[in-house]
């Protein structure tokens, strides 16, 4: 059970660094940088920094897909560093990321239908569905609906939507498996600013109606403003200020979180 204001993610002195060349010697870069920080149930946090900022790489230390250096992670009391095979199958069922590229998320072999019930083959069907039944279809149907698609979509392939489509796909199939936490890696940054508030208008709907938890990842703090509950800004792998997300944007106290403020147009969210 989830209350709000408890910490799903627990981000505790995280560091990562990877060695490089440099000459004839081998060199730790970090890109990490002993950064902390907490999400809580039912909240967006914004994560928000320029490109190579560690932003990216702190989200996928998060999902387990990379190991921290140094520090530790933990998502729903799990250490994700440490966990078994089956604690992580079943944290993933809890967790789902949605990436940037909304083209190269979806397998171009593959149709809508194919991609939207993908978790289920993976994690396991829902109780009372079986593969290629009704009642998975409908269920398919029903998470397209969700995010503004009609249910003529399953039968189609990714090619044939627009950008902003193939990332409501995306969010259909996060939303498969009914996680608790979406990690939302820079999701409207590849699409048009109409399109890209309409999906940020879907996801705040979304959170309103599931109960979803947000890791807002972008380099936009004007979005990750309209968005977030708190912010949480990263600088050169290291995280730099914190706060709540009116608070912090009227009032920054770092010059870099100013220049990010003035770097990036307001999004048209009340037009979408």
């Amino acid at each position: 059970m989830y209350h709000l204001g408890m910490a799903l993610v627990e981000v505790e002195a995280v560091s990562k660094s990877y060695p490089r060349r440099v000459g004839l010697r081998t060199e730790q870069r970090t890109v990490v940088d002993d950064v902390s920080l907490t999400v809580e149930a039912g909240e967006t946090l914004g994560l928000v920094g320029e490109s190579g900022s560690g932003k990216t790489t702190l989200a996928r230390m998060i999902l387990g897909l990379v190991a921290p250096t140094r520090g530790s992670i933990r998502v729903d009391s799990i250490d994700v560093a440490h966990a078994t095979r089956g604690e992580l199958h079943s944290l993933r069922s809890r967790m789902q990321p949605v990436f940037q590229d909304p083209f190269a998320a979806l397998n171009p072999r593959m149709k809508v239908r194919e991609i939207v019930t993908e978790p289920w083959a993976i994690h396991g069907v829902e109780p009372g569905m079986k593969k290629g039944s009704a009642a998975l279809r409908a269920r398919a149907a029903e998470l397209l609906a969700k995010v503004g698609l009609d249910e003529s979509a399953l039968g189609r392939y990714p090619h044939e939507f627009s950008g902003g489509q193939r990332q409501r796909i995306n969010i259909a199939r996060a939303l498969a498996l009914r996680p608790r936490l979406l990690i939302l890696d820079e999701p409207v940054s590849a699409l048009d600013v109409s399109v890209g508030a309409q999906i940020v208008n879907l996801l705040r709907d979304l959170q309103r109606e599931h109960g979803l938890t947000y890791l807002f990842i972008s380099h936009s703090m004007p979005l990750v403003r309209y968005l977030s509950t708190r912010i949480a800004v990263m600088q050169h792998g290291r995280l730099v200020e914190t706060g709540e997300a009116e608070a912090l944007c009227s009032a920054p106290r770092q010059a870099y979180t100013r220049q990010l403020l003035a770097a990036t147009p307001e999004l048209p969210t009340g037009a979408a």
